[in-house]
């Protein structure tokens, strides 16, 4: 029989700041394909950058299991590079995590930050196998509490804690469904998330930021010598579901706005138009925003008037 191997990993961060994620561990355990332990560890690495103050404050939820000065001593994601990559490529073995997207997007970020070679992993994330099952959103460790699994012993934010606790509820969910853990990852591959996948969401997310970030600095803004005057002195605001829905399109109708002589806010506060993406939302709002002396345009009509 050709045996496989599982890989379950989670990573903790020192922060997020920026929308990059610093890791400064993680957590692996390796099952055979019955899901016996095979070996497990926890990366302690050094993250090189400032903490999170809440990381490490208190007893909360978010509190992390070691102390900075233990982060320090340890050796960067680079000294690691290596052996994760060997971790997560070595053949015949799945790798799987709860919310993974969030740690395959973090060994992403790593790989950038120390100017490493990407390397593909491709993962299964449990989180939403089990919402699809059971119509519920838990926590990994109400999830372990739900499969009865004892949690006291596991320390929450504990790379490889966390990283057990994700395999035990799998292996209790393999006994429930009386299924191999193979049949149920193929059953759902809808539920595999590649790097691939995670470093084109990365791209997307900050091109938009980017967007947004110039839109953001023409609010309140008049040109002192418009190109145009079709919308002179008049007060816009975008609906935030049209801005979310595509945000190239907002961007080059706040240019417009400007460049034609009017004003976009990001909130209205008198007399104004609020600019929505199809008729039908505009045409529901319409008698609420007339009581304050507004009006809802779509950003078709809208880009009619403007030159």
């Amino acid at each position: 029989m050709n045996h496989k191997s599982f890989v379950f990993f989670d990573c903790e961060c020192a922060n997020t700041f920026d929308g990059v994620g610093k890791i400064c561990s993680l957590g692996y355990v390796i099952a055979d394909d019955e899901l016996n332990v095979i070996e497990s560890e926890d990366i302690v690495i050094n993250p090189e950058c400032e903490f999170d103050w809440y990381l490490l404050k208190g007893k909360g939820e978010c509190k992390l299991a070691y102390s900075k000065d233990y982060f320090r001593i340890k050796p960067n994601f680079a000294a690691y590079y290596k052996d994760i990559k060997k971790l997560f490529t070595t053949g015949n073995r799945y790798i799987l995590g709860f919310a993974v997207s969030n740690d395959v997007g973090f060994v992403n970020s790593a790989c950038e930050r120390y100017q490493e070679n990407y390397f593909n992993i491709r993962a299964f994330d449990i989180e939403p196998l089990l919402t699809q099952l059971y119509g519920e959103h838990k926590k990994l460790s109400q999830w372990a509490e739900f499969f009865g699994v004892n949690v006291a012993k596991f320390m929450s934010h504990k790379s490889v804690d966390d990283a057990m606790m994700t395999m035990l509820c799998l292996k209790k969910l393999c006994e429930q469904q009386n299924k191999s853990v193979e049949q149920l990852l193929m059953e759902h591959k809808d539920l595999f998330v590649s790097s691939e996948q995670i470093f084109i969401q990365q791209q997307e997310r900050a091109y938009r930021k980017e967007i947004l970030e110039k839109i953001s600095r023409l609010y309140g803004k008049k040109s002192p010598k418009p190109r145009y005057k079709t919308v002179l002195n008049q007060s816009f605001a975008f609906d935030p579901k049209f801005v979310k829905n595509d945000v190239d399109t907002a961007f080059e109708l706040a240019k417009k706005i400007y460049d034609n002589g009017g004003v976009l806010y990001e909130f209205l506060k008198g007399k104004g138009s609020l600019v929505f993406a199809d008729e039908k939302t505009a045409a529901d709002k319409e008698a609420k925003l007339k009581q304050q002396n507004q009006t809802a345009v779509t950003f078709e009509s809208l880009l009619e008037v403007l030159k």
